[in-house]
């Protein structure tokens, strides 16, 4: 057996018997908890049992005191003692632990908002089968263990937490009963994929993947994003959809829009009213008129057809026809190619009455770069 074989297993039996002396479990009991692949850190480290009770020890907020512990099962300076079943205590303590891994920790001056008690009911629906219950006081002290932020609001059992409140809102979303599922993905818990096939594997006994790493905080550039929520409060049909819009993504209703085009493609899903289509293109035509990185419009392709054709004495070729979505969504713009050897013509016109009127085809375009402009202020152009 290598060195390192043997200091392992050495951490295991050492925090097997502090386990067992603190729960009082026994031994043999404790040491299937620490061999468990549940409990060999799957976002992560493998938490340790001696630090885990040492944080009821020596915790700032939630370690002991002059009057005696401040953490039990039901919360914050609860009367109740810890229960322990002596079999699967420890596993469940650590996939809390392996839960609140997954989220983005709040950053110095963020106050957590978090409710340990609204987390402990989530942490039990996204546990579930591998966890049925999940009390106040183990979620606040796996909290606790993990160094997060937890705040004291006074005269409650619960603690704030620091993590992410959005991300957490997508997975309550995700997990909870006779929720709708998240549409969007921009708060998805940047652990969450991992750690859903980390407990699939274990729960299979599968060989787990390599470790987690958490990505890195990068600001992703998305001007028409910014621009658009920066018009939220206004007193006009702009000002409305920007409200609805960011709600929307703060929510995970739908993803960010990045471009006036992946706005458009949202109102594809949602069928909006006449009049909430027209506030969004009136949106996109003042973000085009006064925004340097604005770009013509793409709408989604929707079929792409090619045929051979026989062709007349110069040699076979082939007629392409792409069909995108109009921008209102009810029509459809249709690109065509006639490759033929003598031929060679190229086209694109717009399918929609309503679209022909509000939207005109950028100048200075070739017929396959195609991409559109509102009508709204822009000069008569057509693609070249």
């Amino acid at each position: 057996m290598s060195s390192n074989n043997h200091a392992y297993n050495r951490e295991l039996q050492q925090d097997a018997r502090s386990w067992a002396a603190f729960t009082g479990s026994k031994y043999t009991a404790a040491l299937r908890q620490m061999t468990s692949p549940f409990t060999q850190g799957l976002l992560g480290d493998r938490p340790s049992a001696r630090h885990l009770i040492s944080v009821l020890d020596q915790h700032p907020l939630v370690g002991t005191d002059d009057d005696g512990p401040s953490l039990s099962d039901n919360g914050f300076y609860a009367d109740d003692p810890w229960r322990f079943n002596g079999q699967t205590d420890f596993v469940e303590l650590v996939l809390v632990v392996e839960m609140l891994r997954m989220f983005t920790p709040t950053v110095a001056g963020q106050e957590p908002e978090l409710s340990s008690y609204k987390l402990k009911h989530t942490a039990e629906q996204f546990l579930r089968p591998h966890c049925d219950y999940v009390s106040n006081g183990r979620l606040i002290w796996a909290a606790a263990a993990l160094g997060l932020d937890l705040v004291d609001r006074g005269g409650s059992l619960n603690l704030s937490v620091g993590v992410s409140e959005r991300e957490h809102h997508y997975l309550r979303r995700l997990t909870g009963s006779g929720q709708e599922r998240p549409r969007g993905h921009q708060f998805r818990p940047p652990g969450l994929l991992h750690l859903q096939d980390a407990l699939a594997r274990c729960a299979a006994g599968g060989p787990l993947t390599g470790a987690w790493v958490r990505p890195a905080s990068a600001q992703v550039g998305a001007p028409f994003h910014d621009w658009l929520t920066a018009q939220v409060g206004r007193p006009d049909p702009v000002g409305d959809i920007a409200n609805d819009y960011t709600a929307g993504v703060r929510d995970s209703d739908h993803p960010i829009a990045s471009t006036p085009g992946e706005l458009l493609s949202l109102l594809y899903d949602v069928e909006p009213s006449p009049s909430f289509y027209d506030a969004a293109v009136a949106a996109i035509a003042e973000w085009m008129a006064t925004s340097p990185e604005a770009a013509p419009i793409r709408t989604d392709l929707v079929t792409r057809d090619a045929h051979e054709v026989a062709g007349w004495g110069a040699g076979p070729g082939d007629i392409e026809v792409y069909r995108y979505r109009c921008p209102c969504g009810f029509g459809e713009i249709v690109e065509e190619h006639d490759n033929t050897p003598g031929f060679r013509e190229h086209d694109v016109h717009i399918r929609c009455d309503r679209c022909r009127e509000e939207w005109l085809f950028a100048a200075g375009l070739p017929v396959r770069g195609w991409g559109l402009v509102p009508a709204i202020g822009a000069g008569r152009a057509q693609a070249g």
